[in-house]
């Protein structure tokens, strides 16, 4: 019998890893958002990818998917199950008073050629979080990164090192080991490979970094 789980559509869970958390809270992304990022509130209360120092020193907060309540099938966009062809309502009260049309025709006017369709939820295939979504924000916590989701090799890593908020272009709230003039620590290396080939694992300190 064939191995399913090598040979089919095996998800890999080494890209990022909750082991344990001490707070979460809920909000949404103001970007397209990678799981296991860090970010900061922004002015509209919404959580922000790092791109200056100044932003980069109070992203303390792990960002990834909030978790679905119905089932499925899921689509691409925000909501939680996505944004479906031409939704009536993702439930929420603002959605219930701005979402009627005079018309009930109008909702149905065009449709889309096609769209994506998911099974399972979608951070379960490692995508980011979409622009305007709903996500879940860990204060402080163990989390698990894999390889490409962290600045440099694993070696720049050492036992017990600081680690802070990345904010280069193309490296937005990932975990770094160098400071790059931003002084908050948010973290420290915890272990190396323990889940798997180039994973590195740190507790983060959430909002005692602060």
């Amino acid at each position: 019998m064939a191995n399913a789980i090598n040979t089919g559509n095996p998800v890999s869970t080494t890209k990022f890893i909750i082991n344990k958390y001490e707070d979460i809270q809920g909000n949404r992304v103001n970007q397209e958002t990678p799981r296991g990022r860090m970010a900061f509130v922004d002015t509209n209360g919404r959580m922000t990818l790092p791109r200056t120092f100044t932003e980069a020193a109070v992203a303390a907060f792990v960002v990834d998917w909030a978790k679905p309540l119905n089932p499925p099938p899921y689509f691409e966009g925000p909501g939680l199950n996505g944004a479906p062809p031409n939704p009536f309502s993702d439930g929420s009260l603002n959605a219930q008073e701005n979402t009627f049309a005079i018309d009930p025709d109008t909702v149905y006017g065009t449709w889309p050629t096609a769209y994506l369709v998911y099974d399972v939820p979608p951070m379960m295939y490692g995508l980011p979080v979409t622009s305007g979504n709903k996500c879940l924000v860990f204060d402080g916590g163990t989390f698990t990164f894999g390889s490409g989701n962290y600045v440099a090799p694993l070696s720049a890593y050492a036992y017990g090192a600081a680690v802070y908020a990345a904010y280069t272009t193309g490296d937005e709230g990932k975990v770094t080991y160098a400071s790059s003039g931003v002084a908050t620590v948010v973290g420290r290396v915890y272990q190396k490979e323990v889940f798997g080939s180039e994973t590195l694992t740190v507790i983060m300190k959430g909002v005692d970094a602060l």
